[in-house]
């Protein structure tokens, strides 16, 4: 358990269960390297030998461990197309125990077109028929359910976002921000996240941002990190400064420091860096392929078309705010993660979902089953 995304937030989702007494345990591989850290370390989590087979992640100690455990009253598969997922579903069915899968954003349509022989293969030959026989599929967000039901997944779906570390972001001390006009990206540096469309946005405004700076942070994909470098030589771009990846304290520093966070991918099924960024107080430009519309029911950002005049549009926006009007959009992002996305709030829910599933409650509203 190592890491941010769903490491991060399986672990707070389980810590959050345990407070409410729910027995959660988690089941994972181990360390893959000495350099890797556990985001949690506790009895309850039990740490298989890390396999050999990295690919689809198969290890014959897995399927073991079950048969040697006793019977849990439901099983919930963490992701999808690998090994472990597989495993669990079928042992659960085996036992005729409920199973809930959340793919974490893995089954959208643009994840198919990344090798898609294997990824049809593997859908139509087990995949499919694990989703289909679920309990309920979990998933972050309604736009995730819809293209599932495209898919003709007709298993229950509940709508539970991931929940965030509230309590670790409010112990940081926000420090007041300069003067600069500071936007920036975070994130993995990949072409599906569209990063040109915000530089390019950038060039565009010309000399409003003159005395501005656009901060690139994040590290991924080596060819298209050096394509961006290059289009920003081209462009003649002297105020986008390109960080590399950043952790801890660095990372926290500059969040903190930018006036808007910018997020123009294609989709993320929740975007945790928009829920980070609200909780540091910045205001958010996030596009629609991100499930953020409440940045704008809030007051709090911008939820936009992801294009590059779209962007521009906002950013023009954004530079007219007035300093206390952005302190105070800042604010109600902070409060609208605080009170939708905190620990307790999102396991309170995923204990709902689990006491439905063995019969203990009726049917919570967030639950689909058409």
């Amino acid at each position: 358990m190592t890491a941010g995304g769903p490491p991060l937030s399986v672990s707070l989702t389980v810590l959050g269960l345990r407070d409410l007494d729910v027995d959660a345990e988690i089941l994972t591989y181990g360390l893959n390297s000495a350099a890797d850290k556990n985001i949690i370390e506790s009895d309850f989590i039990h740490f298989l030998p890390s396999p050999k087979e990295r690919r689809f992640v198969y290890s014959p100690h897995f399927n073991k461990w079950l048969e040697m455990s006793p019977p849990y009253d439901i099983y919930h598969c963490q992701g999808v197309w690998q090994y472990p997922s597989f495993a669990l579903a079928r042992f659960a069915r085996k036992l005729n125990k409920p199973y809930v899968v959340t793919p974490r954003g893995m089954l959208y349509p643009q994840i198919f077109k990344n090798n898609p022989f294997a990824k049809k293969f593997l859908w139509h030959v087990f995949l499919k028929k694990d989703i289909q026989k679920a309990s309920c599929i979990h998933v972050t967000c309604v736009e995730e359910m819809q293209h599932l039901r495209a898919k003709g997944i007709r298993s229950p779906m509940a709508v539970i976002s991931n929940p965030v570390d509230v309590e670790s972001f409010l112990q940081i001390q926000i420090e007041e921000k300069d003067n600069k006009f500071r936007v920036g990206y975070l994130g993995r540096i990949d072409s599906r996240k569209n990063i040109d469309r915000l530089i390019y946005a950038w060039m565009e405004l010309g000399d409003l941002v003159q005395n501005g700076e656009l901060l690139i942070m994040g590290a991924g994909d080596a060819a298209h990190h050096e394509f961006l470098k290059e289009e920003v030589r081209r462009l003649g771009l002297k105020n986008v400064v390109f960080t590399g990846f950043l952790s801890g304290e660095r990372k926290t520093d500059a969040i903190s420091s930018l006036s808007y966070l910018v997020v123009p991918s294609d989709f993320e099924n929740f975007g945790m860096i928009v829920a980070e960024a609200l909780m540091h107080r910045v205001p958010v430009i996030a596009s629609t392929g991100t499930p953020w519309g409440e940045l704008i029911s809030h007051e709090c950002g911008w939820w936009i078309k992801n294009d590059t005049a779209s962007i521009k549009t906002a950013l023009l926006s954004s530079l007219s705010v007035p300093e206390k009007r952005r302190k105070e959009m800042g604010v109600n992002g902070q409060n609208l993660v605080i009170q939708n996305y905190s620990r307790d709030v999102i396991a309170k829910k995923v204990k709902l979902l689990y006491e439905w599933l063995i019969g203990e409650a009726k049917k919570p509203d967030f639950v689909y089953t058409d």
